[in-house]
């Protein structure tokens, strides 16, 4: 399948090469085997799972806004390396050289022997983009929604959690500080923030997300600074087709308890002590179960 440009000088445009329908005799000989990966039937799920088409049009609008021109690979092509990024936790170099190196993941990209790998830069590009565009979201929306057709989410109910995502930038020096004047803006993340962790401190971002109970799909994410309270983003977290809700006891609290409680919603938020008000032997008891 051949992402190779086309430069149509005569009229000063480039676009994107159709992909081949044949394959090679090498990808052939490599096809026939029928001895897989688990990574190679996980990934061969996936491809047949997504409707890619779905995610390509939301993506194409970019392009044909922007005046900076098309891709010079196919869309499909770069949003399978985001998924493949994200599955296995890779940097952008580290990408380029598994998609050079492992044949399950040219399998799913649907690259030839005969084709170039797209290199990190590339990727890095199509990230950055997406990301000013605010395409990310609306591709996980998708994916959700994708989860929703097939009746994978069980709607039982919804498990709330926090991670803190600790930025790999410099935070930002005083006003005051002269060596401030010395390092360049680039290299400074200005928009995370500090929060401490029993005798830690971090400084970045937290990641917050609610998790379909039983089948652990991801249905809602939230990301803030990280000195913003957990219980903050609970509401946005919740989908409101839940039968019950779990949390930690950073969300605990009365009033939530009472709503959740007229709402025929099960609380299963573990609650916290007070002062003067310590837990009652069955409220331990509970905390303990929904632990």
């Amino acid at each position: 399948m051949s992402y190779l440009v086309e430069n149509k000088q005569d009229k000063g445009v480039i676009m994107i090469g159709k992909a081949k329908s044949q394959l090679s005799l090498l990808d052939s000989v490599f096809n026939y085997r029928k001895k897989r990966s688990r990574s190679d039937d996980l990934l061969k799920k996936i491809n047949e799972f997504v409707d890619w088409k779905r995610l390509e049009a939301e993506v194409q609008v970019v392009y044909k806004k922007s005046k900076r021109g098309r891709p010079s690979i196919p869309i499909i092509y770069s949003i399978k390396c985001l998924f493949l990024q994200y599955l296995y936790g890779l940097s952008d170099p580290q990408l380029e050289d598994a998609l050079i190196d492992r044949l399950s993941f040219q399998r799913f990209l649907g690259i030839s022997f005969e084709e170039e790998i797209p290199d990190f830069t590339t990727i890095w590009r199509f990230r950055e983009r997406l990301i000013k565009a605010n395409i990310l979201d609306k591709i996980f929306n998708h994916i959700v929604e994708m989860l929703e057709e097939r009746n994978v989410i069980l709607r039982r109910g919804t498990i709330i959690d926090a991670s803190i995502i600790q930025t790999s930038r410099k935070f930002p020096k005083k006003e005051d500080d002269k060596v401030e004047e010395k390092e360049s803006s680039s290299q400074q993340d200005r928009d995370a923030q500090f929060t401490r962790k029993g005798n830690k401190t971090y400084y970045g971002y937290k990641g917050h997300i609610g998790i379909d109970q039983d089948s652990d799909i991801i249905r809602k994410a939230t990301f803030t600074p990280a000195n913003v309270h957990d219980s903050n983003e609970l509401e946005e977290l919740i989908n409101g087709d839940e039968r019950s809700v779990f949390a930690d006891k950073a969300y605990d609290s009365a009033e939530r308890k009472r709503e959740f409680r007229k709402k025929g919603i099960y609380y299963g938020i573990i609650e916290k002590a007070h002062r003067n008000r310590p837990l009652s032997n069955r409220q331990k008891k509970n905390n303990k179960r929904k632990s």
